[in-house]
This record gives structure tokens, C-alpha cells and sequence, in this order.
């Protein structure tokens, strides 16, 4: 009787840090996507139109996105560090394949105007096991106020 409890009580354990585990994972994934974003930001920053392209998936064989990207690491080159004001995430807690546009507000510090632009992004798999993230485009600065896409 004894023994048969601790076994409950043991396995009530094991299956509540398999549960936290996963929701661990899927609470994380839009940390992902944000990191993803935020580093093709840093790229923009930077001037590195080629490293964009690298990053964004199937953007280098659209004339459309590559013009984009390369206008961008043009006008919106810096010096100064990039800082993320709002990232609104396309998919959310998604648990399973999504896509859409996730919306980052960014400036350089307390002294610039926010600029605002809109990545396409896509989840592939099950948030539970790490799905991976895939970053398409990304758009010329739009208003401060404006909505991406659907």
C-alpha cells in the first residue's frame, strides 16, 4: 500500500514537470521569433543588405524584397543601436504552424521618432518542440499608427 503511493505520488511528479516543460517551451516561442526579428533589425542597422537577404527566406528571389532590404539597409543605417519599443507578434502562443506580420516599433535611443515596420513571419511545427521560425520579408518604414497586413 505504501509503495504503491509513493509510485502515484512519483509519477504525479514526473508528469507535472513534463507538463511545465512543455509549456515552457511554447511560452518561449515568441521570445524566438522576437530574437529573430530583432536580429534582422540589427542587420538593417548595420547597413548589411546581404546578410538581410540571408536571413530572410525566399526574399533574395523576389525583385520586390530585394529592393526593399537594400533600400532599407541604405536610409536606415546607424551608428547608434537599435531599441525595441513594441513587438506585436503575428502568432501569438500559436501552438501549431502559423504565419502572418509581426508589427516592431523601434528607435535609436530617447532623442528618435519611433519607426515602425512590419515582418513576415512563419512557424513551422509544434511550439512544444521548438518550432522554427522563418522571417520572409520585411517592410519599409510605415506610420506610426498603421496596421500590417493580414
Amino acid at each position: 500500500m505504501i509503495l504503491s503511493r509513493t509510485w502515484v505520488i512519483a509519477l504525479l511528479i514526473l508528469l507535472f514537470l513534463l507538463a511545465s516543460f512543455f509549456v515552457a517551451r511554447w511560452l518561449t516561442a515568441e521570445n524566438r521569433e522576437r530574437n529573430a526579428v530583432v536580429e534582422l533589425l540589427q542587420l538593417q542597422n548595420e547597413g548589411d543588405a546581404a546578410a538581410m537577404l540571408a536571413a530572410l527566406d525566399g526574399c533574395a528571389q523576389q525583385p520586390k524584397c530585394r529592393a526593399t532590404v537594400a533600400s532599407n539597409a541604405r536610409r536606415l543605417r546607424s551608428e547608434r543601436p537599435i531599441k525595441i519599443l513594441r513587438f506585436d507578434s503575428a502568432g501569438a502562443y500559436a501552438i501549431g504552424n502559423t504565419s502572418g506580420f509581426s508589427r516592431v516599433a523601434w528607435n535609436r535611443g530617447g532623442e528618435s521618432l519611433a519607426t515602425v515596420q512590419c515582418i513576415e513571419v512563419e512557424r513551422r511545427g509544434l511550439a512544444f518542440f521548438g518550432a522554427s521560425i522563418l522571417l520572409h520579408s520585411i517592410s519599409r518604414p510605415i506610420g506610426r499608427e498603421s496596421a500590417c497586413p493580414s
